[in-house]
C-alpha cells in the first residue's frame, strides 16, 4: 500500500506506506536502495549466505542499506510500515561530487540497523516534497540527496581506491587553454586534432595526456560538459528541446534525449516540465 511517491525526479525513487511483500528471490537492483522502519515494532530479516539464512534486526526509525548490483535473497515480516529511497550510484557520485571531471558510481555495502537521526530526517524531508508535488523545486531534492549521499558513504560507505599518480598530462596552461575552448564552443564540432593543435601536440599524444589529467577521454568530457549545459538551459530557459539539442552540439532532438537520459535517469522533457 503506497502512500506517497515520487517517480519523476532523475536518478532516484522515494515510496512510502506498508509493506506487502514477505519475500524477495536473487533480486538484483540498478540502484541504491535505503528503507527506514516507520514502525513502532522491530523488523526482523532472514537473509540468505553462503551458509543459510542470516537473521537481523532493524529497530524502529533505523534502516538497512541494500547497494546497487548485489544479489539479494530474504524473508521478512510483512507488516512493515515503511520510507523507500532508491538512488542511482552514478547520479548520486555526481551530486556529491565538487568536479565532474573524474566522477564513477558511489559504492556502497549492505548495512543493517543504521540508526542515524541525520539520515531518516533527510528521507523524511523528500518524503515531504514528495507529498507536496515538488514544491521546493529539483535543486532542493538534489541538495538533500547529495547530503544524504554524504551521510551513506559514513554508514556505508565502501572506501575508493585512490587514483594511481599519473605523470605526462597536460600543462596547467594547455589544459587552461583547451578546457576554455571547449567551453566556448559546445555548440561546434570539435575535433580531437583541433584541440590537438592548440596546444601544440599531436592528436594522439594530447588524448593521452588530456586523459592523464582530466580521468577520462577527450570525447567523454565533451558530452558531459555538453549535458551539462543542457540541462543548465532547461531548467532556466522555455525554449524547445529541439533548440537547446542545437546549442549543445547533438546531432539532433532523439540523440540528445537519449543520451540525456542514460546520463541523467530522467528525459529533457520531463526536467523542462518540472521547472517550467
Amino acid at each position: 500500500m503506497v502512500t506517497s511517491q515520487a517517480l519523476d525526479w532523475p536518478g532516484m525513487l522515494v515510496e512510502a506506506g506498508r509493506n506487502d511483500v514477505s519475500a524477495v528471490d536473487d533480486l538484483v537492483g540498478d540502484q541504491h536502495y535505503l528503507s527506514l522502519n516507520l514502525d513502532t515494532t522491530p523488523l526482523k530479516l532472514e537473509v540468505k549466505e553462503s551458509h543459510g539464512f542470516k537473521p537481523f534486526i532493524v529497530p524502529p526509525q533505523s534502516l538497512w542499506v541494500s547497494p546497487s548490483a548485489v544479489p539479494i535473497t530474504l524473508r521478512l515480516n510483512s507488516t512493515l510500515r515503511y520510507l523507500r529511497v532508491s538512488i542511482d550510484p552514478l547520479h548520486l557520485a555526481r551530486l556529491m561530487s565538487p568536479s565532474l571531471d573524474d566522477v564513477g558510481p558511489l559504492r556502497l555495502r549492505r548495512t543493517y540497523a543504521v540508526q542515524s537521526a541525520q539520515i531518516a530526517h533527510l528521507m523524511m524531508a523528500l518524503r515531504e516534497e514528495a507529498d507536496s508535488h515538488n514544491a521546493g523545486g529539483l535543486a532542493m531534492v538534489e541538495a538533500v540527496t547529495a547530503a544524504l549521499g554524504h551521510l551513506l558513504v559514513r554508514h556505508a560507505g565502501i572506501e575508493q581506491p585512490r587514483p594511481l599518480r599519473v605523470r605526462g598530462g597536460l600543462s596547467a596552461a594547455a589544459k587552461r587553454r583547451v578546457l576554455e575552448m571547449i567551453d566556448a564552443a559546445l555548440d561546434a564540432r570539435l575535433t580531437i586534432a583541433a584541440l590537438a593543435r592548440e596546444v601544440g601536440l599531436s592528436p594522439a599524444h594530447f588524448a593521452r595526456a588530456f586523459k592523464e589529467s582530466l580521468g577520462r577521454a577527450p570525447h567523454q568530457y565533451l558530452l558531459a560538459r555538453r549535458l551539462e549545459r543542457a540541462r543548465r538551459l532547461l531548467e532556466a530557459t522555455d525554449v524547445s528541446l529541439s533548440d537547446i539539442a542545437q546549442r549543445t552540439g547533438f546531432a539532433d532532438q532523439a540523440h540528445f534525449t537519449r543520451l540525456f537520459r542514460r546520463a541523467f535517469g530522467t528525459t529533457p522533457g520531463a526536467i523542462a516540465k518540472t521547472f517550467h
